[in-house]
């Protein structure tokens, strides 16, 4: 088999055949592209890039960093710790402390530990207070990088999130009919409140299998969770996808490009954010579901 561009020695197929420069060439470009038609980085632009560690956080940092003088924006690294032995370690901190030092970028640390004003596993703690996991782990991680982004004014932030994850969180949210959070599903999720930062995913149009072969085709270290490793993760959706993936390679990015033109209009009356009574971070509820947590987990140290 032969490269698609160049007719040299293929070197890998997810897609389509490449070598390794003709695959790094077309991924870098892809992503530009999804860059310019969405408008996702403009100039002057300070955009904070969360990076857990992992192949697409990483990949993401990779190329945003050597494209930040084509866009001509600021950029700096966040690595927030989950408190979560199984998710991030000191490992975790150093890999991605070195891959920012490598690109000059700034990097920052932040421990969800010192938002909740707690110690110890949080999985432990999440358990006392009858929290799922992830979810929960989830829904704090998006509350800190937003705090953080504002405060350090950034005006964007980025997300290593690609079209496996937004197929998965598409079948998710419509069997449970969580409508208004598919219209989310977007390269780029404007700001909704003047405490709200506005998100981008540049990796929209790339495959998980695609930014791992990035990532060890430039050497970059990795340190991903191992909950949800890419070679570890259970999941039924997870399973469905690959399924579907051996009939149709391309089903995914189908997936998300549909979801990049069509417009969900919801009947219901959209969610009316305010400002939490406690923290003033922005809610739909009057206390935030930061602060109930907060409030229980300190509940048990009393």
């Amino acid at each position: 088999m032969r490269c698609l561009a160049c007719k040299k020695a293929v070197e890998i197929k997810i897609l389509y055949p490449f070598c390794r420069e003709c695959f790094l060439k077309h991924y870098e470009e892809r992503v530009q592209r999804l860059i310019r038609r969405f408008k996702l980085l403009v100039k002057g632009d300070r955009l904070l890039m969360a990076v857990s560690g992992g192949k697409d956080s990483l990949s993401c940092a990779n190329l945003l960093s050597r494209l930040r003088e084509i866009f001509n924006f600021q950029m700096e690294v966040v690595h927030i710790d989950v408190g979560i032995s199984e998710c991030t370690n000191f490992r975790t901190e150093s890999v991605v402390r070195k891959f920012c030092e490598e690109r000059d970028l700034k990097f920052h640390f932040v421990r969800l530990q010192d938002l909740l004003g707690v110690n110890g596993d949080l999985k432990t703690l999440f358990k006392k207070v009858r929290r799922p996991l992830c979810s929960t782990c989830g829904m704090l991680k998006r509350y800190a990088l937003n705090k953080f982004a504002r405060e350090k004014k950034f005006n964007k932030i980025a997300t290593g999130h690609c079209a496996d994850d937004i197929t998965r969180f598409f079948f998710k949210n419509w069997f449970s009919q969580n409508f208004d959070w598919i219209a989310k599903f977007k390269p780029l999720t404007p700001s909704s409140h003047p405490k709200v930062v506005a998100r981008i995913r540049p990796l929209f149009e790339c495959l998980e299998a695609e930014n791992l072969a990035y990532a060890k085709f430039n050497n970059i270290v990795i340190a991903g969770c191992s909950r949800c490793s890419y070679f570890l993760r259970k999941d039924k959706w997870n399973d469905l996808l690959q399924l579907v993936d051996e009939r149709r390679p391309d089903f995914k990015l189908n997936i998300v490009r549909g979801l990049e033109k069509i417009e969900i209009k919801i009947k219901k009356s959209p969610r009316v954010l305010k400002e939490c009574s406690s923290c003033g971070e922005p809610t739909d509820q009057e206390i935030c579901a930061v602060c109930r947590i907060k409030a229980r987990l300190q509940g048990l140290n009393s």
